[in-house]
């Protein structure tokens, strides 16, 4: 009897495993996917390549997509529209937390630039 339930024991362990296993591989290979796909995306609908940063975590996902003042002058939704391609191509990871986050793209950029500049001007 000892060793039937000993059996399974590891078989159901096993099998939690596995299972664990394969959601974490749909949900990075999802993600991989969607870093190559969305930026193509995006340019076919907004006519211009955009800056992309992806974080994962177990039940979130942060998406940073840098644009152009004029496209985001241009169109309000970018959000709107980058969650309705996820629901639709990607639904395993729609299931999770999504949080999108659209910024200008020379914002990032100009901030340790700036910073760079005033540390020589202080030096002289």
């Amino acid at each position: 009897m000892k060793k039937l339930l000993k059996a399974l024991l590891v078989i159901g362990g096993a099998a939690f495993a596995a299972n664990f296993g394969l959601k974490a591989y749909k949900k990075i290979n999802g993600t991989v996917k969607l870093s190559k796909s969305l930026p193509e995306f995006l340019n076919n609908v907004y006519g211009e390549l955009p800056e992309m940063n992806i974080s994962r975590t177990l039940n979130s996902m942060i998406i940073k997509i840098g644009f152009s003042q004029e496209v985001l002058e241009k169109h309000a939704d970018i959000d709107n529209t980058v969650q309705e391609y996820i629901d639709d191509f990607y639904p395993e990871l729609s299931k999770n937390s999504i949080e999108i986050s659209i910024y200008t793209k020379g914002e990032a950029v100009a901030e340790p630039v700036e910073e760079a500049a005033e540390e020589t001007e202080e030096k002289e």
